[in-house]
Parts: C-alpha cells; structure tokens; sequence
C-alpha cells in the first residue's frame, strides 16, 4: 500500500511539474507542428483567417517548416493573392524541393495563368512525388476535362477513387466525365454511390439532378 501511495503521489508531482512548465520546455519545432496541425483544422472547416494565423505561427516558431509556408501559400490561393500564393509556395521548395503538396499548390497557380503545360508538370511531379496525393490526380484530371482530355481525366479520378473510397467528392467528378464520355450505366453507378455515401446536400442535390439528366 505505501508503494502504491509513492507512486501516486510521483505521478501527481510529475504532472504538476508539466502544467507550472507550460510549453515553454517544448521545443519550438514541436510547438510550430501543433500549430500547423492546427491550421489544417481550421483549413478543413473553412476557417481561412484561422488557418493563417496558426500557419504564421508554426513557421514563426520553425522558420525551416517547409509545409507551413505552402500551406500559407495555399491560403492565399483561396483569397486569389497568386503573386503572394507563389512566393509562399517557392519558399517551400527552397526549404524542401520534394515536398509534393508545394507542387500541386504551384500547378494551381499555373493553371489559373492559363500556364497548362506549367500545371501538368507541376501535378505529374506532385504525383512522382507522392503517389498517394489524392489532390494532385483530382486536380491534374479537372485541369484534363478542361482541356478536353477526358481520358486521361478519367484515368486519374480513377487512381483518385481507389487511393479514397469512401470520398463523395471523388465519385460525383468521376460521375460528371462518364457522363461527359457517355459511359452513362458507369456515371449512374458513381452517381448512385454519392447517394450511399453521404447526405450532405450539396453532393445529394448535385448527384440527383445529374441522374435525372441521365436517365
């Protein structure tokens, strides 16, 4: 019984000893990754203006954070700052020139300058990089429907829906080139599996309105 109150008592001391230290014993490299954690949170959520400050954060504690400046960079693509989305971004890659997230942020900023041949070197080395990057294939396959090369589109949101599933995103865009193909059995299938995997209703009205058209 002594021993059992002896090591309570060790771990309350320890515990204590690590909330009167706060986070000023944990290195700033730790402290920058639990801010870019963060900032994807709120990215996720759609909480842009938090997303950045946290990204501020994280690279102000590690200035040598390569994803916290393309994440930067990425926010500023969503406000349409290109010019300030690409310095973020080049940042990066001087940090860290096989970060694969930085090469499909640069391909969205080639591509909305209408610099395609840019775009799709961008993504293919995303993809060299990180063949798991969902992104890059849905992005590289948009970028195909808009130059009319469906099949290559088709190509990647396939890879896109075997590396996710269980993504109603990935479904509807494959959907929308069945459709523009005229594999319409193939697109109402994928329309179909929107409806089974989600209820959010922006997918649902998209998808019905979609199979209404088809059929």
């Amino acid at each position: 019984m002594k021993i059992f109150k002896a090591i309570v008592m060790l771990g309350a001391v320890a515990i204590l000893t690590v909330a009167c230290t706060g986070t000023d014993d944990v290195p700033a490299e730790i402290r920058a990754l639990a801010e870019l954690d963060r900032g994807l949170e709120m990215q996720r959520v759609g909480n842009l203006q938090k997303a950045q400050e946290a990204y501020d954060a994280a690279t102000r504690l590690d200035p040598q954070l390569a994803e916290g400046y393309a994440q930067k960079g990425y926010v500023r693509i969503q406000y349409s700052d290109m010019n300030g989305a690409l310095d973020q971004i080049n940042r990066a890659l001087n940090i860290d020139s096989e970060l694969a997230i930085a090469y499909n942020y640069r391909g969205l900023i080639m591509a909305s300058a209408n610099n395609i041949d840019g775009a799709l070197l961008d993504f293919a080395e995303a993809i060299r990089l990180d063949p798991t990057l969902v992104e890059a294939y849905l992005n590289r396959g948009r970028l195909f429907i808009e130059e009319e090369e469906l099949e290559s589109a088709l190509t990647d949101l396939d890879s896109a829906v075997e590396l996710e599933p269980m993504s109603p995103n990935l479904f509807l865009n494959r959907g929308r080139i069945h459709v523009l193909v005229g594999n319409l059995d193939r697109a109402t299938a994928d329309l179909e599996q929107v409806l089974a995997l989600t209820q959010e209703e922006v997918y649902v009205v998209t998808a019905k309105e979609m199979l209404a058209f088809i059929q």
